[in-house]
């Protein structure tokens, strides 16, 4: 038999990692002296904590590892939790390598000039149900005048309705594929999901959730967007990103003057391969 010391200097595991196993019950010691309450540990107990200690090194939590020391565990078991460790282990070995490369594209944005107005972040789009205006545009010239015609309409459609505005409105943006008109406006203002406006070109749909999108939010007029979605695509370039021809402007508040609108800029990526 072996004192509790003498096991956690073998296994090198401290006298407090030995305890908590005694209460969970996953190592209970093989005798505990009634006079002391030292715990005493047999050889086939070294043997058993060799085993947590390795499954504990695979990333299996406390509460599987019970399972896995069960002497009527079976190897498809043992496989299964192994392969899902496995799963884990990877997406966070890609989230610590996709970190890695944002602290040296920002390293390199450093050395080159002054720290960038633009910070961009990779996140989800959740789904959103929107009442929605769409415009093909000859170019980007027109987004001024357009959206000058589409959110009043939009703003009209929902007063119709009883819907109050929530504050948020968007603008998307898509290539139509047709040289004379190229570029697709969408003018969009969130709805509750139990909203539903139609007629007069106005029409009630579900943008879905987009998974990864590049985003930077602006303060200041609409003027500087192009500006902020130039340092956007540069980043992903960088970054070994793809962006497809989707791009969205959340307007966050332009209630004040012009300089003072706080707007998301966002590009929506590619799936990664």
């Amino acid at each position: 038999m072996y004192g509790i010391g003498t096991v956690a200097r073998l296994s090198q595991v401290s006298v407090r990692t030995l305890r908590h196993y005694d209460d969970l019950g996953l190592l209970k010691p093989a005798h505990v002296d009634p006079r002391t309450g030292y715990r005493y540990y047999s050889p086939d107990q070294v043997v058993q904590l060799h085993r947590i200690l390795v499954l504990r090194d695979l990333g299996v939590p406390l509460s599987e590892v019970a399972q896995l020391i069960d002497e009527n565990v079976t190897v498809e078991q043992i496989r299964g939790i192994l392969r899902l460790r496995q799963a884990e282990a990877r997406a966070r070995l890609t989230e610590q390598t996709e970190q890695l490369k944002r602290v040296e594209i920002r390293l390199a944005q450093l050395e080159e000039g002054p720290m960038s107005a633009y910070e961009v972040i990779v996140k989800r789009l959740e789904p959103l149900r929107v009442v929605a205006l769409n415009e093909d545009l000859t170019g980007v010239e027109e987004i001024g005048d357009a959206c000058g015609r589409m959110y009043p309409q939009l703003h009209a459609a929902l007063a119709r309705h009883g819907v109050t505005f929530d504050g948020l409105s968007l603008a998307l943006y898509e290539d139509t594929g047709v040289e004379a008109r190229p570029l697709r406006l969408t003018t969009a203002l969130p709805v509750p999901t139990e909203v539903t406006v139609e007629g007069d070109g106005v029409s009630t749909v579900q943008l879905p959730a987009v998974e990864r999108a590049a985003t930077t939010v602006v303060r200041g007029a609409p003027e500087q967007f192009h500006i902020a979605f130039q340092a956007l695509h540069e980043w992903i370039d960088r970054a070994g990103e793809r962006a497809t021809s989707f791009d969205r402007e959340l307007y966050i508040d332009c209630d004040g003057p012009r300089d003072t609108w706080v707007t998301e800029l966002q590009t929506i990526l590619e799936p990664r391969q």
